[in-house]
């Protein structure tokens, strides 16, 4: 029916929807009612001086026009006029319960998931004894995750099924452990390693197997690895290193114990177990009733290791060892599934204070 009405009439009631959310108090809404629907000068009167001249054959079509756009006004103003005046009464009950003495509401603070945490914690304590963190590329050549390790070819490492090799560059993969970190090391510092004196380093970070994931498995998972390298560095040396930081990470009356193992890069190699933490060594469900956990692998570094990097293995010596953080994370924590490390839920994450 709007040909029936003035242009700038039908031009108004386009532009009243956004006139009516324009007004922010009561005033403004007032003031719009006025010239809408007021008693005199505004669209509403009007109109009904027009509906007064119009011709007695219009006069039905013309009038349920009118009444259909005044109905439309009315009911917007009296809506927002709703609208306006709970913000309002709401605005005030917030103020008269607003209580200036107390503090102010403290943000939600962020924090380090458990497994960084527990990684700085392990730093820490190798720190007192000189060592400092060394890092390298997560996307690591055969040459430093495998060769330099003197990794055989044949080694199932080397396998596609067990690495991850990278489509575009199959020579380049995921490192599958941090010890290409080790590797980078010695090269660097083979040079001056006399004047140094020798070297001793952790590196920490994330690495990559083809492992499903499972509460125990994981294809992405992190990594603690140190070095030492001097002269005349035997397994004492590696046996008395390990007993401090494992003392300092599990209390002084933990006890370790090494046993002979194999890993290409050590020669000889062990397998280093500690006393349970969680039931003083009696026996629980963590270490199966024997008392011991194994806690990481070592032994002192194969004389390959030292020769690719350049350094004479008869006149320098060291030690190596690695350890999973999530494997020492779950037994700490008696966390059954390590999944819970990685899915963000705030419950599990607050109860993990205890590996700080």
């Amino acid at each position: 029916m709007d040909h029936l009405l003035p242009p700038d009439i039908v031009e108004a009631g386009h532009s009243f929807p956004a006139e009516l959310a324009a007004c922010g108090d009561l005033d403004a809404l007032l003031r719009l009612k006025g010239a809408y629907v007021g008693r005199e000068g505004s669209h509403a009167a009007r109109l009904m001086e027009l509906l007064k001249l119009a011709p007695k054959e219009q006069k039905r079509d013309l009038g349920a026009a009118i009444n259909a756009l005044k109905q439309q006004w009315e009911e917007g103003l009296k809506s927002r006029q709703f609208e306006i005046e709970t913000k309002k009464k709401n605005r005030k009950a917030l103020a008269a319960s607003w209580d200036p003495s107390l503090p102010p509401p403290v943000p939600a603070q962020g924090a380090l998931n458990p497994l960084n945490r527990l990684m700085d914690r392990l730093v820490e304590v190798f720190r007192p004894l000189g060592f400092h963190v060394e890092e390298g590329p997560e996307i690591e050549t055969e040459a430093h995750n495998f060769d330099g390790l003197n990794i055989p070819e044949d080694h199932p490492a080397k396998a596609s099924s067990d690495t991850f090799y990278l489509a575009a560059h199959p020579d380049l993969l995921l490192r599958t452990h941090t010890s290409p970190v080790q590797v980078r090391t010695l090269l660097r510092v083979a040079q001056d390693l006399g004047i140094r004196g020798g070297v001793r380093f952790l590196s920490p970070g994330r690495v990559y197997r083809k492992d499903e994931i499972d509460p125990t498995h994981s294809p992405m998972f992190h990594q603690v690895e140190g070095m030492l390298v001097g002269h005349g560095i035997g397994m004492q040396h590696l046996k008395g290193t390990l007993e401090y930081a494992l003392r300092a990470l599990f209390g002084p009356h933990t006890e370790i114990r090494l046993r002979p193992s194999y890993f290409p890069f050590v020669e000889p190699g062990c397998e280093v177990d500690v006393s349970c933490p969680l039931c003083a060594a009696r026996g629980c469900r963590v270490c199966k009733g024997s008392g011991w956990v194994e806690i990481l692998g070592a032994g002192l570094i194969h004389p390959k290791v030292l020769e690719y990097a350049g350094i004479d293995p008869v006149e320098w010596s060291g030690w190596a060892f690695g350890m999973g953080v999530e494997r020492m994370a779950m037994m700490l924590s008696q966390t059954p599934d390590l999944r819970l490390f990685f899915e963000n839920d705030q419950r599990f994450l607050k109860a993990m204070g205890g590996l700080d």
